[in-house]
């Protein structure tokens, strides 16, 4: 299944990621069901739709692919994305790391922090 945004997707969305949905609408679409099992509000708690295989960003419509939906998302719902906690759940690991900083903007801005967790992997 296709889901259509008219505006850019966050740019941290990978493929693996959850894509998930909250009703704005208590009552949904009449003649469709909302499924609840994955939510504490069956209201308007947050439902997963799926697993995300494909992310379009450079042409419109933008879009990302969830072929295997759990729950389907309506018009006007909020869509929101987790991310993969097996790919995603460890810090930076080694002896050392590189960084770059780039400023796109044409002005002149300040920094006020840079921070890291790193952790040595090797003993």
């Amino acid at each position: 299944m296709l889901i259509t945004f008219s505006d850019p997707i966050n740019f941290s969305v990978q493929v693996g990621d959850l894509a998930w949905y909250v009703p704005t609408n208590p009552q949904g679409v009449p003649g469709n069901t909302y499924s609840t099992g994955n939510t504490n509000d069956p209201v308007f708690g947050a439902r997963l739709i799926g697993e995300i295989t494909e992310i379009n960003r450079t042409t419109l419509p933008y879009h990302i692919d969830v072929p295997a939906i759990i729950n389907v998302p309506f018009a006007q719902d909020f869509i929101m994305f987790s991310k993969n906690n097996e790919a995603n759940l460890t810090s930076i690991l080694g002896y050392y790391a590189n960084i770059t900083m780039v400023n796109n903007s044409g002005e002149k801005i300040e920094l006020f922090s840079v921070g890291s967790e790193i952790s040595e992997s090797s003993k």
